[in-house]
């Protein structure tokens, strides 16, 4: 009883500490009425700081070691029952009823498997701490890739606005010169309306994925920001595919976990037959089921760990594919656009031939941007499939 009180306050002196860590953390407020600068680092920095995840992984790590010492000591608690029971006269032995040391757990004991049950508990929770960290990098990495674009879009929005505006006020002189008919000039502020309708929508877009991205780290909705890295295209290292699933399968924290509880499972029907040694008993079929869902579990996560590798790998490869063809089709709108404006100033062509190359060129800078933000994100995709994961581990494990 004294040692449960213990425990349990140390556990209140950690809780307490954390809580007062955390408040410690947040003495540095942000005016939400100041814009604050953000690079991507810095960004993922202040999200780790203030993220209540981690805590809550560095009291898991706590509570894992508390629950391995426990183990531990029960583990040497048994061994001395056994040695003791060992060291009886065989008179005294033989004279005892019953199973006093019991079979399976002794050949648990013997086979190791007790102690390495504890021990994958307490490397499950240093696991998850870092992949809790993997988890809250990606997320924020990808919220500023996501608001990037959406800036992106709200500048080509912009951009579709001043030219609507630049044609609408030549049309408005050359309707004075006579050369463009009233419908003409009215087709020209119809397509103001309709650039400024866009650009309307564009805002809105921008400023939900603004609030999502201080969500995502922690910060107030309505609190001011601006981003200092921009988006683009950077090349990666060559990859070759086979070596990056091996890597991969060498590094996922799932896999080495499902590898072990594979191998426990196998030591534990092996301590199991040591009892139990024919077919036909209950529990030699209950661990014999359980040897073959261990063996399912490891060969699900690899299949998972691969298929996630492949299919980054190939969006990767698409996505750069797909920005050289957009990168020339940007070429191509501009020069449109251009030869369209100066045939309709020489009235060799109506606005709706400018208005669609307008269109068309903004719709071409709109796919060139997408397919950047594609690459980016099928690039941070490829690196955490080949890493530890991003997706901490259940206690199903």
């Amino acid at each position: 009883m004294k040692k449960f009180l213990a425990l349990t306050i140390a556990a209140v002196m950690l809780f307490s500490l954390s809580v007062i860590t955390y408040a410690d953390d947040n003495l540095d407020e942000i005016d939400p009425n100041e814009e604050l600068e953000l690079s991507l680092e810095k960004a993922i920095d202040y999200a780790l700081k203030h993220s209540r995840d981690m805590k809550i992984q560095d009291l898991e790590m706590k509570k894992a070691q508390l629950q391995y010492d426990q183990g531990r000591h029960e583990a040497r608690e048994f061994e001395e029952q056994i040695e003791e029971y060992e060291n009886l006269p065989d008179e005294i032995k033989s004279q005892m009823r019953g199973e006093v040391i019991p079979i399976i757990e002794r050949e648990l004991l013997e086979l190791g498997v007790l102690d390495r049950q504890a021990k994958l508990t307490r490397q499950i929770a240093i696991w998850n701490k870092e992949i809790k960290e993997n988890e809250i990098k990606y997320n924020v990495e990808k919220a500023y890739f996501d608001l990037l674009q959406s800036e992106k879009e709200l500048e080509i929005a912009r951009e579709s606005l001043e030219l609507a505006n630049r044609q609408y006020e030549q049309s408005q002189k050359m309707y004075e010169l006579g050369t463009i008919s009233h419908q003409q000039l009215l087709s020209a502020e119809f397509a103001v309306f309709q650039a400024q309708s866009a650009l309307d929508m564009a805002v809105v877009g921008y400023e939900l994925e603004k609030m999502s991205f201080n969500n995502t780290l922690g910060l107030p909705l309505s609190q001011k920001i601006k981003l200092t890295d921009k988006i683009e295209y950077k090349n990666h290292e060559e990859i070759n595919l086979e070596e990056a699933i091996e890597t991969a399968f060498e590094n996922s924290a799932l896999i080495k976990v499902s590898k072990e509880n594979y191998e426990l499972s196998e030591l534990t029907f092996k301590a199991v037959r040591a009892k139990h040694v024919t077919p036909n008993q209950f529990k030699y079929r209950e661990q014999e089921i359980a040897v073959e869902q261990a063996a399912k579990s490891l060969d699900n996560a690899k299949n998972g760990v691969e298929m996630q590798v492949r299919t980054a790998y190939y969006s990767l490869i698409t996505a750069e594919k797909q920005i050289k063809t957009y990168e020339r089709a940007v070429e191509n709108a501009e020069r449109a656009y251009e030869l369209a404006e100066l045939s309709y100033s020489l009235g060799q062509n109506t606005l709706n031939d400018v208005t669609k190359a307008r269109i068309d060129l903004m719709d071409a800078k709109k796919n060139l941007s997408k397919q950047v933000h594609a690459y980016n994100l099928a690039l941070l995709d490829f690196k955490y499939a080949i890493g530890l994961g991003k997706n901490t581990i259940g206690s199903g494990f």
